[in-house]
């Protein structure tokens, strides 16, 4: 008795006495049997293909002979036709079990327990090759040393002629543009023809929301464990160091490469297509100010919402103290601070002014002051002085002790002046 006798469902038997003839069908099993059919086979393939190992390719010539007598206009008929009739006898059985939720509860009742059980398999599978590091590791290596990496070439190599053939052929066909823009576009049309913009706009947005939620419940549950908190900045971290050395590593053997291959690296990037990221940036810049115009008064709105819910004072904090930071950090590093000494940055000052009077004649200099301030409204001009240093008079002498201030500092000042005139005329 095999076991579909015994669970043949048209007779009436008592559970018992379904599980006492599925118990005699198992044990009819006969494993030692089961393992001398396999090793008889496997015996059998090793000696035919050690006295025969072109067998295969012998008989290819029945196989060519067959392909040469079919016709594949026929043959494709008729899988299109069973296909066909496969997809209505899918689509009719969908519809009769979906008709009702009964049906449908049950069969969706089956996928848990499906995956339960996968994932039930696959915990066995991990636990029971649970090596140790060496021996994991040795097989893995031997396994990859094992690996045709010839065959493995030739075929990324056949795969990148069909890509650049395709590539080609796309430019034949297209004419003056690709042949692909033209399917493309009737694609995505007849797509989007037969398409809820709206129902799929929305969907999206719903997924995005759930995936809110989701993530917002991972981070809860993270937040309410330490443990978790630093095992999650350990991985962060752990990546970001990886990341930095990888980064840090290809930048090294850049720095490395000859100057024959960077000179071919230039003469590569020539052809950059750089106007077109000009034509980007313009194109940017001509859609925000449209965007502008044609809503006075958002980016406004937009800016002020953002910046209400700012924390000036604490910004103010976080900033002077990352710039503390980094005064520090910048005193830290002895090529900053030689960078800082008075000598080396008097000597960079007087490099810039010669670089400067070297291209700036005193015409060209004149003649471009002359026009700039032509082209200054000297109305507007005055104006701007004369309110900017009598606020600056106006707030100073508020304060009779701030002005005070200002005019011992002016008048010490005057007089330090004078004395320093004086001793440099004695010297001379």
């Amino acid at each position: 008795m095999d076991v579909e006798d015994a669970l043949k469902p048209g007779e009436a038997l008592t559970t018992e006495e379904r599980v006492a003839r599925l118990e005699e069908a198992f044990s009819g099993l006969e494993g030692k049997e089961l393992a001398d059919r396999v090793n008889r086979f496997s015996l059998a393939m090793m000696a035919v293909h050690r006295d025969r190992p072109d067998l295969a390719r012998e008989a290819f010539g029945a196989i060519e002979e067959a392909f040469t007598d079919i016709d594949f206009g026929k043959m494709r008929e008729a899988v299109i036709a069973v296909l066909d009739y496969g997809a209505a006898l899918a689509s009719r059985a969908i519809e009769a079990g979906t008709a009702n939720p009964v049906i449908i509860a049950n069969l969706v009742g089956i996928f848990p327990a499906l995956v339960n059980s996968l994932i039930g398999v696959g915990v066995t599978v991990l636990e029971a090759t649970d090596l140790p590091p060496e021996i994991l590791a040795s097989a893995l290596f031997n396994t990859l040393n094992a690996l045709d990496a010839e065959q493995l070439g030739r075929a990324l190599t056949a795969l990148s002629a069909q890509v650049n053939d395709l590539h080609a052929g796309n430019y034949i066909l297209g004419g003056d543009e690709p042949r692909a823009r033209a399917v493309a576009d009737a694609l995505i049309r007849r797509v989007l023809d037969n398409l809820d913009i709206e129902s799929a706009a929305s969907a999206v947005v719903a997924i995005g929301e759930d995936t809110e939620v989701i993530t917002g419940a991972l981070v809860e549950i993270v937040s309410r464990d330490p443990e978790l908190i630093d095992v999650a900045t350990r991985a962060v971290v752990g990546l970001s160091n990886i990341g930095t050395r990888v980064l840090s590593n290809a930048m090294k053997a850049a720095a490395d490469w000859p100057d024959e291959v960077l000179a071919r690296m230039g003469v590569e990037g020539r052809v950059m297509d750089t106007v077109d990221v000009g034509a980007a940036v313009d194109s940017f810049v001509t859609y925000a100010l449209r965007l502008r115009n044609a809503n006075p008064g958002l980016h406004r709105e937009l800016y002020t919402r953002a910046l209400q819910a700012v924390n000036t004072e604490r910004v103010d904090v976080h900033l002077r103290t990352v710039a503390g930071d980094l005064k520090h950090a910048a005193a830290a590093n002895p090529g900053v601070r030689k960078a800082l000494e008075p000598e080396e940055l008097g000597r960079r000052i007087s490099e810039m002014l010669a670089g400067f009077n070297r291209a700036a004649g005193s015409a060209a200099t004149s003649d471009y002051l002359t026009r700039l301030f032509r082209a200054i409204d000297s109305r507007e001009l005055e104006t701007a002085v004369r309110t900017t240093t009598g606020g600056l008079l106006d707030a100073a002498f508020t304060s009779a002790d701030t002005a005070r201030s200002l005019l011992k500092a002016a008048a010490s000042n005057a007089l330090r002046l004078v004395k320093n005139l004086f001793n440099l005329i004695v010297r001379k």
